[in-house]
């Protein structure tokens, strides 16, 4: 396609996740359109209707495309919930006491999500936890907290905020977590390439969002697409940038703010 299509749908419309294939869009609407516990949609971005999944916040659609992981931020103790996109019951997961942080994701086999999480009175770490039962599994020490689209293809390793809120590698099966090679001061990375070689990431306050790709091997970076809407009076912020692994397509979000200005006399 040559032009962008606009898929928000109510007041504030936020971008979590885009399938594989660009097909379908995962968002929440957190506005007065929402209701108070917010709501979780998937529309396809051919333009079709949205499906409301449930309250909260979906975080991930599954790789199978069967569920969506979300969380409910508005509940005074958040949990996680799989929510189906076509029929079926939604399911809570068993995750007990712990804090439910704001960003969960599936592993590769669809079977497993990592997520953070607090114990009471204890700092954000990492957990993992089987979605057909079982206690969540402790990862990583306090200190660490994972963030959006960060699962490697291989499912090998997260990409996790740590401590001295600098970004790092997480290896899943043990390790230290590995600082990452040519990221510059305030880049976000917003998911891999299908083949793990590349993160899409850039600037969150650059006007026009101007995407790389960054060799994760040799910290090497290609410029990969500049995103900015047509209309872009007011526009303070472009974010959350997510493209399909293969990068034929992809999807992104902005903030505008508009102001009336009036003249007074007398």
């Amino acid at each position: 396609e040559t032009k962008e299509r606009d898929l928000s749908w109510l007041d504030w419309s936020t971008t979590f996740d885009l399938t594989k294939d660009g097909k379908t869009l995962l968002f929440a609407e957190t506005g007065e359109g929402a209701g108070p516990a917010y709501s979780c949609f998937i529309r396809g971005t051919d333009g079709s209707a949205p499906v409301r999944l449930g309250d909260g916040v979906g975080l991930q659609i599954s790789p199978d495309g069967r569920w969506v992981v979300a969380t409910t931020p508005r509940d005074e103790n958040p949990k996680l919930w799989l929510y189906p996109t076509g029929p079926g019951e939604k399911k809570l997961l068993p995750t007990g006491n712990l804090g439910i942080g704001p960003s969960a994701e599936f592993l590769p086999d669809g079977r497993r999500i990592v997520f953070s999480a607090n114990e009471p009175g204890h700092g954000t770490r990492l957990f993992l936890i089987d979605i057909a039962g079982g206690s969540p599994k402790p990862l990583s020490p306090e200190g660490y907290r994972l963030i959006s689209r960060s699962v490697s293809p291989d499912g090998k390793e997260v990409i996790v905020l740590g401590p001295e809120r600098n970004l790092y590698f997480y290896p899943l099966e043990g390790g230290e977590p590995q600082p990452i090679r040519g990221l510059l001061p305030d880049e976000t990375p917003y998911g891999w390439s299908g083949d793990g070689r590349f993160l899409y990431l850039c600037r969150r306050r650059d006007l026009p969002a101007r995407v790389s790709k960054l060799d994760v091997q040799t910290g090497k970076r290609e410029p990969w697409r500049e995103l900015m809407p047509a209309d872009g009076a007011g526009i303070v912020n472009i974010s959350p940038v997510l493209a399909t692994p293969d990068g034929s397509g992809y999807v992104y979000g902005y903030f505008r703010i508009l102001s009336d200005m009036y003249l007074v006399e007398g």
